[in-house]
């Protein structure tokens, strides 16, 4: 598989987070029905917020979607959602919209103007930890999809007719949690990182993923490896807070404001108006996602004390996701008397794992072909 791209795919619930060796991609987890726009001036911006795309999957047509924010802009009422990433859905052969996100994604990670390229993906992705263990043939399902060739042609002209053809013939799975915890512990070499050890030198690592709508937690045991009673989800997440502040935004300003927008604007403005009235954003947000932290430590001490884990044996809490960012202050001495591991890339540490995970049964594979030809010395390699 020397010319197969590994990549790390993060189904979130308002984004979705792409990972390459080289290249990070964030969109919003949005499609619609796509048409032909009429276009007076010429666009520009980045190619991910232009996704104009027909997708073909072997030789049939599937259609024409806007994806992201193309369709979060341009949408005439069809928006379509995920309910949560890849394991809320239920009718992968018949309803796609989870594969067209993902095939063009990896298109546009590849992608060349006016260019036609053919591409084949080890793929590394994910699923909330209840979901995972409870809907496996869920994720086998959308496994067996994605072996079909799938053609994504871009329409936008700021791609000048570029079209790629993407084949997944390898998927693996983790559940969230797992994933940024890998993330967290190894370096691109898979190798353990440094500090690693120091931190399992009183007992186990956890791992905490805080996500728009479930929190996953994972344990990791002084032998790198994850505790099966460690594995647990929480339904609580940046949602929580963000629903809080949009009613207290339409109450108090008569601002209505989607969820993904105002996700937007608290990591991007402290500070907005809104028909001349300044509001505080940051400010108004402090006391929401505390309440979300005490919320989620709450429940997760009821999940510890119901699977019998001593937490006085934990060296570590790693926490990480999107919500990192919003909510850091809140989530300090989380745990009384563990140091709390701050991600330094909350938002792609998932995709990260994912990407590594791939790229782990890439290496085994290797090893596999060289111990089958390691007794042919009639050639020499480079």
């Amino acid at each position: 598989m020397k010319n197969t791209i590994i990549a790390g795919w993060d189904p979130g619930r308002l984004n979705n987070k792409l990972f390459m060796q080289d290249k990070k991609l964030i969109n919003m987890n949005a499609i619609c029905n796509g048409y032909e726009r009429r276009i007076l001036e010429e666009e520009k911006g980045e190619h991910k917020n232009f996704l104009d795309v027909e997708v073909y999957r072997d030789e049939e047509h599937l259609g024409r979607y806007f994806v992201g924010g193309m369709a979060y802009r341009f949408n005439r009422g069809d928006l379509r959602w995920s309910a949560n990433g890849i394991p809320k859905f239920h009718d992968i052969e018949n309803g796609i919209d989870e594969v067209i996100k993902l095939v063009t994604h990896l298109a546009l990670a590849v992608q060349e103007p006016g260019q036609e390229k053919q591409v084949s993906f080890r793929l590394g992705t994910g699923a909330p930890t209840e979901e995972y263990f409870e809907q496996p043939k869920l994720l086998t399902a959308l496994a067996e999809v994605l072996k079909h060739e799938y053609r994504v042609v871009f329409k936008h002209p700021l791609f000048s007719g570029a079209s790629v053809r993407v084949r997944v013939p390898e998927v693996h799975f983790k559940p969230e949690g797992t994933a940024s915890v890998v993330s967290m512990c190894y370096t691109d070499e898979l190798q353990h990182k440094r500090d690693i050890q120091k931190y399992l030198e009183k007992g186990y690592i956890i791992g905490m993923n805080i996500g728009s709508s479930t929190t996953d937690i994972a344990i990791m045991n002084s032998r790198l490896e994850f505790e099966p009673a460690g594995f647990f989800g929480i339904p609580v997440g940046s949602s929580n807070a963000l629903n809080e502040i949009r009613g207290q935004l339409y109450r108090d300003y008569g601002y209505d404001v989607t969820k993904v927008k105002l996700d937007f604007l608290i990591r991007q403005y402290p500070r907005i108006k809104y028909k001349g009235q300044v509001i505080e954003l940051e400010e108004m947000a402090k006391r929401p996602f505390k309440s979300l932290a005490d919320l989620l430590k709450t429940k997760f001490y009821d999940q510890i004390e119901m699977k019998g884990i001593e937490l006085g044996e934990a060296g570590a809490l790693f926490i990480s996701g999107g919500t990192v960012l919003l909510a850091s202050t809140a989530l300090e001495g989380f745990i009384p008397g563990v140091q709390s591991v701050i991600s330094s890339d909350p938002l792609f540490e998932d995709a990260r794992g994912y990407f590594l995970e791939a790229k782990y049964y890439d290496e085994l594979d290797k090893k596999a072909q060289q111990y089958v030809f390691q007794e042919d010395d009639e050639i020499e390699v480079e």
